[in-house]
């Protein structure tokens, strides 16, 4: 309720690594003299990302939270988190863009609604660089550091750069938003075979 971090971690994980993640959690909550049934409500970024990593997350966390009585979670679209800052009033807008094939970028775009970030279909999906900086002139845009160099020169040239995940506002967005059971819906992009969010790939 203070919004205080207790402890924060960040941990790259390639490969196989991933196998190793509750590991990695219950080691650095053991610094803290905490453990995994100390966590009453957990938070998963659900996307835009890649698929498997956001799978094995959602997973997870939902058989941690399997039946356990107190145990909240729920699913957070991860552009939530790196757009809350840039959007500071309701109706206003940015997107959360990311790198894809052919000198296009998938955007995430966002708006704040009644003090809630929500996504904004229209401004979500794969575009054409110049299309999308003429479809919504005077956006802010945000990109991960990593990704600068992979995105259009045009709109890396603007974008707001994100050197490292704010985990904190994943935390604390949409408070009203916790379930027991299961985290639901996922936004990814699959970078190995580029299908936009809810679209099937039909061509071979």
């Amino acid at each position: 309720p203070e919004k205080k971090v207790l402890i924060q971690s960040s941990s790259p994980m390639k490969g196989r690594d991933s196998s190793s993640l509750l590991e990695k959690i219950e080691g650095i909550m053991g610094q803290e003299n905490l453990s995994i049934s100390d966590v009453s409500r957990w938070t998963v970024g659900t996307g835009p990302g890649n698929y498997t990593g956001l799978r094995i997350v959602a997973a997870l966390v939902s058989g941690i939270a399997f039946k356990k009585e107190g145990v909240l979670c729920r699913g957070i679209p991860s552009a939530h988190a790196i757009l809350s800052d840039m959007i500071v009033s309701d109706n206003e807008a940015a997107a959360a863009i990311y790198p894809f094939d052919g000198g296009k970028i998938f955007s995430y775009g966002a708006s704040r609604i009644k003090g809630n970030i929500a996504g904004v279909s229209e401004m979500s999906g794969v575009f054409p660089a110049d299309e999308f900086i003429e479809r919504f002139p005077g956006i802010k845009y945000a990109v991960i550091g990593r990704d600068i160099g992979s995105i259009p020169v045009r709109m890396a040239e603007t974008a707001h750069v994100i050197s490292e995940f704010p985990v904190q506002n994943l935390l604390f967005t949409s408070p009203e938003s916790w379930e027991a059971g299961t985290v639901r819906d996922l936004i990814y992009i699959r970078p190995a075979v580029n299908v936009e969010p809810m679209q099937l790939r039909t061509e071979i």
